[in-house]
């Protein structure tokens, strides 16, 4: 049973998912080790040479690698999407265009979106939140990486999905170089938008969180504009065209006062004017009419102390170039339907109102997260909207109709973040515009057609004419959260964030990539699957609502209810190896389920904060391990017969313990792995969580998230974290980079069974599902030549 449920999420609790500045740029005195990782891309060298050329790349020094027998193999999902912002088309010929996966890199089409490649896997950051064209050559683009948006965060208290400057391509994407100026340079860790002049393509314009930037020469040398110490920094940049200079605007500011700037002639240093800073505004997006750009809009959410924060604050229009004081307030959140819900979710918003009183409504806000505007380049009062859901407006946003449902899945997916028309679009025979969202990528090719108005606009979907088509073909920028494949390795299970929880390869009946289904609703976290029992499989959506579909049931049915306990956006949980009955999870302390038949039972009295990981000893199911957002690792040998007992615990560091996990021929042996910036990443046990030694020899400063012991040599570990995924042969005594995967977030590594044998799993937040095998693929036999 597929339940239609994504539901929004606010925030996510802390989990720094943030990708650290590593450059790839070859020694000079390694000029030979340049062409052999070049070749070893293509496959024609022997996995030696790949691997060591790799390491060199990365630290500029040999060391021993593991070697593998074959490549990552990607195993889809191709046709779910991914948190997708910038979408950009290439005006000479419209049907190729590229997008920005928020932590999976740029994705080019060549065919108006049937099918995607991969351009920018080679990049050292993957974290593209913006792009920029040049007009005077369509080939070279710019690439701005770092989602300053706080989506990750807690009100934006932590550094979101971090980025490292600038990249740019002069050959169509077949090649991206960082700019140095911006690399490893705070001020570009963000960059949220860009702008490139059209009157002289070597002038670009970067907001950052710490202001506007101009540089003079493509990015060689930058100076600051536009400075601010707003939260959030710059978020916005609309460039009007057909001005004598640079006719520039900024929106600046996010979960802080905000405020729109203007600067007439941006290519001089003449300072810029506030032109709007309503009282309570917040992120602020903007967009300019190119059929008369004196016309001007900005859509802004509302600071708010109350559930209703980030709410609509307003839409409002200059028609006099966006001069201050001729701004109009043209709808705010009064009320009236459904342009009140711009910057929430519609479906929660109008819950009541379409079930005539006999439902809840509830506030989802939504605006700091998804806040764009366009405007239709034939009609300056024809007005978009993108929020959860995308909106229309046909008289300057006085009133609006709706234009697509979230929920149903016939229509485009839910948090909109950019809205843009094909460049032959005349709103008669050619009406298409595209989409991108938390889903990936859409397009309707009637964009004039009808949109559902009225009080009851968001309750009737028949009532929009607006068809909507997926463009997810091997558009692989899924972000998942955890995975695993089932046991006879035929198919896999992920959590992913806006996507459910999905299913891919035999289970999901369709093998391809493009193949994969969801099969439970919200932001997917954890997954479960019993190798004994090869029907009962566990899912979750946010804040731990666990569900468990069993052998005798179809669907999914409710197996854990929150109450009042406080769990993690991303609750962990899993299944006892020894006991495959046996569930566990955690809130602040842990929970235990020893069948379906049993109640719950607090396994422990309350940690130092909730428990972020669990790991339980394979052949001994006392043994029990967990982790924590302050950064203890707490233990116990009793733990199958526990109720409310005080679980002993150390404290190796500060931070959110991301993983724990025991090597599976002795469980003596245990490993940690933290979530964070600064210090230890990574910690080896050999008296089962008693104390903790630190084996971070290789690693960068980064993230590191999630650790697999080979069983069979157990001394080669591999270990996920926010550069892809870095390998011992060594117990974890020196590490090594894999520059076979992209450098991108990886959530989950897990032993499972390949194509030929054990294999490596790699679940990734930005580049779907990914496959190694251990063992070397078969020979095809060789004919004689008849």
């Amino acid at each position: 049973m597929i339940f239609p449920v994504r539901l929004r999420s606010l925030v996510l609790l802390a989990l720094v998912l943030a990708a650290c500045s590593h450059s790839r740029v070859v020694p000079h005195d390694a000029p030979d080790a340049a062409a052999a990782y070049f070749a070893a891309k293509r496959g024609n060298v022997d996995v030696v040479a790949r691997w060591s050329v790799a390491q060199t790349l990365l630290s500029g020094s040999r060391r021993a690698v593991v070697v593998h027998p074959n490549l990552w193999t990607f195993l889809g999902p191709g046709n779910i999407g991914g948190r997708t912002r910038p979408l950009i088309i290439d005006p000479n010929q419209p049907d190729t265009i590229y997008t920005g996966a928020v932590s999976g890199g740029v994705f080019k089409t060549t065919d108006a979106g049937a099918s995607w490649t991969p351009t920018g896997d080679a990049m050292a950051n993957l974290a593209v939140n913006s792009l920029a064209m040049s007009p005077a050559d369509s080939r070279t683009l710019f690439a701005g990486t770092g989602e300053g948006y706080f989506r990750e965060d807690v009100r934006g208290t932590a550094l979101a999905i971090r980025g490292d400057g600038i990249f740019v391509t002069r050959d169509g994407a077949a090649s991206w170089t960082q700019l140095p100026s911006t690399k490893n340079n705070e001020d570009f860790y963000w960059v949220n938008d860009l702008a490139i002049s059209t009157h002289d393509p070597h002038r670009i314009y970067a907001a950052t969180r710490t202001g506007v930037w101009r540089s003079n020469d493509e990015g060689t040398n930058w100076t600051r504009v536009l400075p601010t110490t707003v939260k959030g920094g710059c978020l916005d940049l609309a460039l009007r065209a057909g001005t004598d200079g640079d006719y520039l605007f900024a929106s600046c500011g996010v979960f802080d006062q905000a405020t729109v700037y203007r600067a007439k002639n941006a290519e001089s240093d003449d300072a810029w004017e506030p032109v709007l800073s309503a009282p309570g505004m917040s992120r602020t997006s903007l967009a300019i009419a190119p059929s008369n750009p004196s016309v001007v809009y900005a859509m802004a959410a509302e600071n708010r102390s109350d559930p209703n924060d980030q709410v609509l604050l307003g839409v409002f229009r200059s028609d006099q170039n966006g001069d201050a004081g001729t701004w109009t307030l043209e709808q705010k959140r009064d009320g009236s339907m459904p342009g009140s819900l711009l910057l929430e979710n519609p479906y929660t918003g109008s819950f009541s109102l379409c079930t005539d009183g006999h439902g809840t409504a509830g506030v989802v806000p939504m605006g700091w997260h998804c806040n764009t505007l366009a405007v239709d380049p034939t009609n300056p009062n024809r007005l978009w909207a993108g929020g959860v859901d995308v909106f229309r407006s046909e008289d300057g946003g006085k009133t609006w109709g709706v234009a697509s449902f979230w929920w149903d899945e016939r229509s485009s997916h839910a948090d909109h973040h950019s809205i843009v028309f094909d460049p032959r679009y005349d709103g008669s025979s050619n009406q298409r515009m595209y989409v991108t969202n938390d889903g990936g990528v859409y397009r309707t090719d009637n964009a004039a057609a009808n949109v559902s108005t009225g009080e009851k606009a968001t309750c009737d979907l028949n009532a929009t004419k607006v068809l909507w088509t997926s463009l997810n073909h091997n558009y692989g920028g899924t972000q998942f959260y955890h995975g695993l494949p089932t046991a006879d390795g035929k198919s896999f299970l992920g959590g992913a964030q806006d996507n459910g929880t999905v299913i891919g390869g035999a289970l999901g009946r369709d093998t391809s990539t493009d193949g994969w289904k969801m099969i439970w609703g919200g932001d997917g976290g954890y997954v479960a699957v019993d190798p004994n029992r090869p029907k009962v499989t566990f899912a979750e959506s946010q804040n731990g609502a666990i569900v468990r579909a069993s052998e005798n049931v179809t669907g999914f049915l409710g197996y854990l209810n929150p109450g009042e306990e406080s769990f993690l956006f991303i609750t962990p949980f899993m299944l006892d190896p020894n006991e495959t009955l046996r569930l566990w999870t955690g809130s602040t302390r842990m929970l235990r389920r020893d069948s379906p038949a049993t109640p719950w039972t607090f396994a422990s009295k309350p940690f130092d904060g909730n428990v972020t990981s669990i790991a339980v000893a394979p052949g001994n199911s006392s043994r029990v391990l967990a982790g924590s957002t302050a950064g203890s690792i707490y233990r116990s040998t009793t733990a199958v017969t526990d109720n409310g007992a005080t679980w002993p615990h150390v404290h190796p560091r500060d931070g959110w313990v991301s993983s724990v996990s025991f090597d599976p021929t002795d469980t003596n042996i245990a490993y940690a792995t933290y979530a964070l910036f600064g210090g230890t990443h990574v910690f080896r046990s050999t008296d089962a969580g008693v104390s903790w030694t630190a084996i971070d020899d290789g690693i960068p400063d980064i993230a590191t998230h999630a650790l697999a012991v080979d069983p069979d040599n157990p001394s080669n570990l591999y270990l996920g974290t926010d550069l892809g995924v870095f390998v011992s042969t060594d117990s974890g005594a020196h590490w090594s980079h894999d520059d076979t995967l992209p450098s991108v977030i990886t959530e989950w590594v897990t032993i499972g069974r390949g194509a030929w044998g054990p294999a490596v799993y790699a679940f990734t937040h930005g580049r779907g599902v990914w496959r190694m095998e251990l063992t070397p693929a078969p020979q095809r036999r060789r004919t004689a030549p008849r």
